[in-house]
């Protein structure tokens, strides 16, 4: 019984393993409250987007097409609420997460 909870235990950690990658994304550096509503980048979006990060209402997130990841060290995007960035890091996609190495301005 222990060898199996053993090996059900290290396949747990080796499945989690497989959704964590590094890469590359672009997009648009918004919140998880309001999400794509964000997306143009206006300047009531970026009021928006910073009042609700710093409230707590949303935490800062990249809009990558479609898909919404949560930034893991939002320290990383502070100053670039709104903005179209391109960002390499780590994305979790079962967690939907991102935790950020470097960002840079991208074209819109």
């Amino acid at each position: 019984m222990k060898r199996i909870l053993i090996i059900l235990f290290v396949l747990s950690f080796a499945v989690g393993a497989v959704s964590v990658f590094a890469g590359e994304l672009s997009g648009v550096i918004t919140e998880t409250k309001c999400g794509a509503a964000h997306k143009a980048g206006t300047e009531k979006d970026i009021s928006c987007i910073k009042s609700c990060a710093k409230s707590g209402a949303g935490k800062l997130a990249l809009l990558a097409g479609d898909e919404l990841y949560t930034i893991t060290n939002p320290e990383k995007a502070a100053g670039h609420e709104g903005h179209t960035v391109k960002v390499t890091g780590k994305t979790d996609d079962s967690a939907k997460t991102v935790t950020i190495d470097t960002l840079e301005m991208a074209a819109k």
